[in-house]
């Protein structure tokens, strides 16, 4: 079997993995959500706004704007931050970069030999070799 083809492998098991799956309806209940979607595009919205005002000097950026356009975006990131669908989909996709790093160092610390050990044991993942010997 080539390095390919165990590749595609993992990547297969990575996909079908709960955390994966968790993710997936985490991502899918978040795109569903119209208010939470206009309210983000919203917020990019306000964001660019103000992006283009502070570009301005001092004498043309328009201070009105920039107050009703911070105070919209602080209500609308109350808004998302409040929204289930947006906590549980940031929090799945915390969750499958956890699993990604793991999987990195893991490959990495064979392939090339290396351990990216803190020496503190919370830190790592429960697949560390360090935790296995301990146990």
């Amino acid at each position: 079997m080539t390095v390919t083809e165990l590749a595609r492998r993992l990547g297969e098991a990575i996909a079908a993995d709960p955390i994966l799956e968790k993710y997936k309806a985490a991502k899918a209940a978040y795109e569903a959500n119209g208010e939470l979607r206009d309210a983000l595009y919203e917020y990019e919205t306000q964001r660019s706004i103000l992006s283009d005002e502070y570009q301005k000097s001092d004498g043309e950026r328009n201070e009105g704007l920039v107050k009703l356009a911070r105070e919209r975006m602080d209500q609308l990131a109350k808004q998302i931050v409040a929204a289930e669908e947006y906590r549980d989909y940031t929090a799945a996709e915390q969750d499958v970069n956890r699993l990604m790093q793991e999987v990195n160092t893991t490959i990495g610390s064979i392939v090339f030999g290396t351990s990216a050990c803190t020496h503190d044991c919370s830190t790592c993942h429960a697949a560390c070799a360090s935790k296995q010997n301990d146990n």
